[in-house]
């Protein structure tokens, strides 16, 4: 019989995992040096009452993440038992990280002392002690952590989450008001039912796939782990929400640009109550007239030829990358589903020394989150990146969602298994960072070839998947291959199959046919009237055979359609120039040149438009 293990379940089997480990040798030994630190009478009032409010009360409170209250000495005495439990057992609170390999903004941990401190207090009957020593509870912040948002965005429509039943991850669209692009400083999540959302990751799309996908699935937003190749993180950074974690603005001089017709996606992991519930998260974004100084860079380890066999308790994933410049590091996401066992993350530095970056002995899936350093890690050029993750697909794991265990490969469903290491780095140049970008970029091209033929293997007739493929060996300049790509997903799906009408027609101008491009960049219109990469080649075309109007007309639909691509403003600034309208093209120029300012080409083509257009004034 093959079943989801409900989350009560493997929370307790977690915890008997957990008692296994506490009852070997080491954590003994460990308990009893902390025993002779600790009080010998302790009470709530002097001893426990500070370690709670500091640690447990940020979700054990009323509206908050966590099943009960931590706030009053009853509170804690009812519970006594259960928090010298999963304390022990390291269960609680939640923090999965290793000590000892990084060390990271907001650590979740509880010292040795602290946790024998509570073992003494139970062990004695849990005494409150004289009520005049109790330190006063905290007091938490109401709305909004980072003060007040200049910009508060809501799902469109509340989402009920049934009574029971499996997990949920859900993505909602959220459309972005603006009307300019801004400069973002800081981004807030507030879950609005904190009970059920689990955990959060907050992306950005200004090419609307999340909006089809949205469309697709009859309720607010749409089911799964895939939020479509639209949904990024915003500007490299990491905005992730869990129980207990402190909003924070970006490091000085990382803004991020938010441009108008942006949509936020809301990847949130919910989980049933026993009730139905229903979810209205909010979004507080904290914009600066500043723009970014320097620029953040997202680097994945990953691999999709995951295969895990029934039964394997031992299957090892490792994946590396050699950075061809140096960089800081400033944070690292770790991501896996149920069977991830161990995870390491460190890098193998040129004079053949190791730096930690991060190890996690006992994964968790229910407490994925991000770490981000509290100061970030130097790395030389030449240091090799490396991820090292183990799973276990036996019945002896206590997390493995079937029983009897089934063979588990790559996919983003939580029944699939999946090994990534998201690391946020910081070129020391802009040099530097476009050397970067051209060096990972070949490298994960090369690894997308990978996922793709064996996504395909397994599905012959996704359309979809053929079109990646066909954009991925273009890049990789395998036109041909890319062009039998693109066919077979044309006889598909040829009513979809605008993007692939596209592909194809570029690698017919390419090869210098020209008239066989237009027909295929007409067929991705015709299936899509706002594909502005379609629409811009036919401009392009048009602007070249000196059409001006025709190429007027399409530039100006493509600017319609996606007014922040930078050389789509561009070439309507330079037909309008070609026109003789010299001042009606300065505003898609000067568009283009706040969208892509480190371009000398914008500022050159604008101050000709200025000059032409002051010219004409005279």
């Amino acid at each position: 019989m093959t079943s989801r293990v409900p989350s009560l379940v493997v929370t307790v089997l977690a915890l008997a995992s957990c008692d296994r480990e506490a009852s070997e040798g080491k954590p003994k030994g460990e308990r009893v040096a902390a025993l002779a630190t600790v009080p010998e009478q302790p009470t709530f009032a002097r001893d426990i009452a500070p370690v709670v409010f500091a640690n447990c009360s940020v979700c054990h409170r009323p509206g908050e993440s966590a099943p009960f209250s931590l706030l009053t000495y009853e509170d804690a005495r009812k519970h006594a038992k259960q928090i010298a439990e999963v304390t022990e057992r390291r269960f609680m609170p939640p923090w999965l990280p290793v000590e000892g390999y990084g060390k990271f903004v907001g650590e979740r941990r509880l010292s040795v002392e602290e946790i024998a401190l509570f073992q003494r207090w139970h062990e004695q009957g849990a005494p409150e002690g004289d009520p005049k020593e109790t330190p006063p509870a905290p007091e938490f912040i109401e709305g909004w952590q980072l003060g007040k948002p200049d910009l508060i965005v809501t799902m469109p429509e509340s989402f009920t989450l049934p009574a029971d039943g499996r997990d949920v991850y859900r993505n909602f669209v959220l459309p972005v008001p603006v009307d300019r692009a801004r400069f973002v400083r800081g981004v807030e999540f507030r879950p609005g039912n904190p009970r059920i959302v689990h955990h959060a990751f907050v992306l950005v799309d200004d090419h609307g796939g999340s909006v089809a996908l949205d469309a697709a699935d009859p309720g607010p937003g749409f089911e799964g782990m895939d939020t479509g190749s639209d949904a990024r993180s915003p500007g490299g950074q990491f905005v992730s929400w869990q129980p207990g974690k402190r909003a924070s603005f970006v490091p000085e001089g990382m803004s991020w640009r938010l441009p108008v017709g942006t949509r936020l996606v809301v990847q949130t992991h919910l989980r049933p109550s026993g009730k139905p519930e229903e979810i209205q998260a909010r979004v507080g974004l904290f914009f600066t007239d500043e723009p970014p100084k320097r620029a953040p860079y997202k680097l994945v380890l990953a691999s999709s030829t995951i295969d895990i066999p029934a039964g394997e308790k031992n299957y090892v994933l490792d994946s590396s990358y050699r950075l061809p410049v140096d960089v800081k590091v400033f944070g690292l996401i770790p991501h896996a589903h149920y069977l991830a066992r161990e995870m390491r993350a460190f890098a193998d530095l040129p004079d053949g020394s190791r730096r930690w970056l991060l190890r996690i002995d006992r994964w968790d899936f229910n407490w994925q989150g991000d770490y981000r350093f509290e100061v970030p890690v130097d790395l030389p050029k030449g240091s090799v990146l490396r991820q090292h993750f183990v799973y276990d697909n036996s019945a002896e794991n206590p997390l493995n969602p079937n029983l009897p265990p089934k063979r588990v490969v790559f996919g983003p469903n939580t029944t699939d298994e999946m090994g990534e290491l998201w690391l946020q780095v910081l070129p020391s140049t802009r040099a530097d960072y476009e050397t970067l970008n051209r060096d990972y970029g070949g490298f994960a091209l090369r690894k997308r070839v990978e996922q793709l033929e064996r996504q395909i293997a397994g599905d012959p007739a996704d359309a979809g998947a053929r079109t990646e493929f066909g954009k991925v060996l273009m890049a990789l300049g395998r036109e041909a291959e890319a062009g039998s790509q693109l066919d077979e997903a044309i006889r598909l799906d040829n009513a979809g199959a605008a993007e692939a009408y596209y592909l194809k027609g570029m690698i017919q101008v390419r090869a210098g046919q020209a008239e066989k491009g237009r027909d295929a960049f007409q067929g991705a219109v015709a299936r899509d009237p706002r594909h502005f990469a379609a629409l811009n080649a036919l401009g392009m075309l048009a602007l070249r055979a000196r059409i001006y109007p025709e190429a007027l007309g399409y530039f100006q639909r493509a600017v319609e359609a996606y007014p922040e691509e930078a050389a789509v403003q561009g070439n309507l600034g330079l037909v309008l120039l070609r026109l003789g309208r010299p001042a009606e093209a300065l505003a898609p120029l000067r568009r283009a040149r706040e969208i892509e300012p480190e371009n000398p080409k914008r500022a050159e083509m604008l101050r000709e438009a200025e000059a032409a257009a002051a010219r004409g004034s005279q």
